[in-house]
């Protein structure tokens, strides 16, 4: 068998043919934003007049807490700042997988490195279908032997008569000795021996492989990387072979160098449904509402997940119902496309009393907690940000998907720095063209003025307003429109003018958000040409779109990473917390009727036969219901718009003329 009966492999080895953001928000945390007041006249002429005379305070304005979702905010009564929420749901082609049911497992078997760049610590993330492996560091010289000795779980090196593949050899005897050298000092290495293995639940025909290694004393030095796109046929032996480390750009080519040896293997799997017990709680990273979010392993593939779990009882109090399904449609709808920028879905599964849904761990965090420790962005990385949510927000439209709830909160990171749009709980589908929709829903600070003022509704040109603001936030360290009292901030979106502080953007960057902040939507930046317009921005005139697409351009920060189970980026509110004791009461809730039950039919994401059975089966002594438990849920989307409109009215065409200061 020969490597190119396995997977095409372009490199193989020629051998081988500081402070935190915010103020404490006066809005309790995870309340929901008021609607606006309506104990005053609506016209307000008075109101109107004195908000466009308002010229914001010369102090710097309080730089913007965390904004809080019902489906994903923290504790109530927690310290952490507070963001009020609203709560209601092709021209560059990106690079990523069709999504399915599960095919199989791919096993990565990585065993050593040799002729890399010096390194002390040098470990690897190995990424397929958007989950990420993180490796610890190389193992000590004690550690291989006892490995080899005992059988242990490495993989094993062949000779390869004829080919000049080398024997693997204890790293003892790849260190240069020095008699004069603390014997319990780090040591460099160039030849590191890892015999770690990824094992990933393959849920799609065709991915890539990338594999890249870095340094962990050294800022997370990038050393090299292998990409190549396996075939997933099982064989009888697993390939292994050497493979060339590349770089990722030119600028890397001098710098990188060396080869690892790698061990793969297909097989497939007849499983088809999963369930609660398929997986093992770890770490509480996130809580809302409706549930927790938990870092979890997969208890076949020990593949580490991101678990969402929502409670039945509170999503039917609330009646959110419908709203849930559709977050979950969309995200199935997204993860069998082919968007890298997207956090994929990868099992969806209920239980009596709650639903599950199950994505890729991004083990870098809410790209909110990093702005949080840094106060604000230098342009260059925030563009870098801003590029990829344009691809995001692009695939989004393009499939009929409006967001509308960009924050930094929903930007997760991976182990390489490029980001991921999570939370699809305000989402809508299905909004075609320039089709509207009349839904009150989003994060205070990031509302479009169409959405406060407009009665015919808005469109997907909401996403780009809230992009502007985004940018902004990032460049500047607070949101543009922020303040203590939320009618105060309506009047802030509909009226108030945007200040630039000095040596924040550049000119491009600064019109940029003047085109994204346009309050009339039909003249505002992506209107008539959508993400096109804003790729060709110049702004964007030294991106390379094609190459950002397919994950080939360096981040310009990549998180610092212990293994795949750290969760150092994530909130030590939630981590802190015990989260085996908190997953351990979740099925205790009270059973819900067979009738409210069935209007969760459709949630599970492989095999619904199992759950199916288990409502079929119960009791008929559950079959009455309360009259709120049978209420029809698509009551959420009929908003009076009276019920939104607050001290800010409509009264004349040139209120959505946009008002800068630079």
């Amino acid at each position: 068998m020969t490597g190119a009966d396995l997977c095409h492999f372009s490199n193989r080895a020629p051998d081988e043919e500081n402070d935190q953001i915010g103020s404490t928000s006066s809005t309790p945390p995870g309340a929901v934003t008021p609607r606006p007041d309506l104990t005053v006249d609506k016209r307000l002429p008075g109101i109107i007049h004195n908000c466009i005379g308002q010229v914001r305070a010369l102090n710097t304005p309080p730089q913007t807490p965390r904004s809080r979702s019902q489906e994903d905010t923290s504790h109530s009564g927690a310290s952490t700042p507070s963001r009020t929420v609203v709560k209601d749901i092709k021209d560059i082609k990106t690079e990523g997988t069709t999504i399915g049911p599960v095919l199989g497992k791919l096993t990565i078997g990585i065993s050593e490195g040799r002729g890399l760049r010096p390194s002390v610590d040098p470990y690897v993330v190995c990424e397929f279908q958007l989950s990420q492996y993180i490796s610890e560091g190389p193992i000590s010289p004690k550690e291989s032997t006892n490995k080899l000795q005992n059988g242990g779980s490495g993989i094993s090196i062949q000779a390869a008569a004829g080919k000049g593949r080398p024997m693997a050899i204890p790293m003892r005897s790849r260190q240069s000795s020095n008699s004069g050298r603390d014997p319990n000092a780090p040591q460099e290495t160039t030849n590191p021996r890892w015999d770690h293995q990824a094992v990933f639940d393959v849920v799609g025909q065709h991915a890539e492989v990338d594999i890249s290694v870095y340094d962990r004393t050294n800022q997370e030095a990038f050393l090299g990387h292998v990409r190549f796109c396996p075939s997933l046929k099982e064989y009888t032996a697993p390939y292994d072979g050497w493979f060339d480390l590349e770089p990722r750009d030119a600028g890397e080519s001098e710098s990188v160098h060396g080869q690892i040896h790698l061990k793969i293997s297909f097989q497939k799997t007849d499983k088809k449904h999963y369930g609660p017990d398929d997986f093992e709680v770890l770490k509480l990273i996130g809580k809302g509402t409706f549930g927790q979010v938990f870092q979890v392993r997969k208890r076949d593939t020990q593949r580490i997940y991101a678990m969402k779990i929502l409670s039945k009882k509170v999503i039917i109090q609330k009646k959110e119902i419908a709203h849930t399904i559709g977050e979950r449609n969309i995200l199935v709808r997204t993860a069998m496309t082919d968007s890298p920028f997207i956090v994929g879905l990868k099992f969806s599964f209920q239980t009596p009393s709650d639903l599950y849904l199950v994505t890729d761990y991004m083990s870098g965090g809410e790209l909110f907690w990093h702005l949080q420790k840094e106060g604000r962005f230098q342009e260059a990385r925030a563009k870098f940000y801003i590029s990829e949510l344009i691809l995001a927000l692009e695939h989004l439209h393009r499939h009929d998907i409006v967001y509308r709830d960009l924050k930094p909160e929903n930007i997760l990171l991976d182990a390489n720095g490029h980001i991921a749009l999570c939370d699809f709980g305000l989402s809508k589908a299905n909004l075609v063209g320039s089709e509207t929709t009349n839904t009150f829903c989003g994060t205070t600070e990031y509302l479009a003025p169409e959405v406060l003022l407009d009665e015919h509704g808005y469109t997907k040109m909401v996403d780009y307003w809230s992009l502007g603001v985004l940018v902004f936030e990032m460049c500047c360290g607070w949101s543009p429109f922020y303040a203590d009292d939320t009618q105060q901030m309506y009047r802030n979106i509909a009226f108030g003018k945007v200040r630039f502080p000095r040596d924040a953007l550049s000119t491009e960057g600064r019109n940029f958000v003047k085109g994204l902040l346009n309050r009339n939507p039909k003249h505002r930046m992506g209107a008539n040409g959508g993400a096109k317009e804003l790729r060709n921005h110049a702004f964007f005139a030294d991106v390379d779109w094609e190459a950002l697409a397919k994950k080939r351009v360096v981040p310009p920060f990549k998180p610092k990473l212990k293994g795949e189970l750290d969760v150092s980026n994530f909130d030590p509110e939630f981590t802190n917390a015990r989260a085996a004791a908190l997953a351990s009461g979740i099925n205790a809730s009270t059973p819900l009727s067979p009738t409210v039950q069935a209007k969760f039919e459709g949630f599970t994401f492989v095999d619904e036969s199992a759950i199916e059975k288990q409502f079929a089966d119960r009791s008929d002594d559950f079959s009455r219901t309360t009259s709120r438990e049978e209420k029809d849920d698509d009551d959420w989307e009929r908003v009076e718009k009276s019920d939104r409109m607050s001290g800010v009215y409509q009264s004349q065409d040139d209120i959505f003329n946009g008002r800068f200061e630079d």
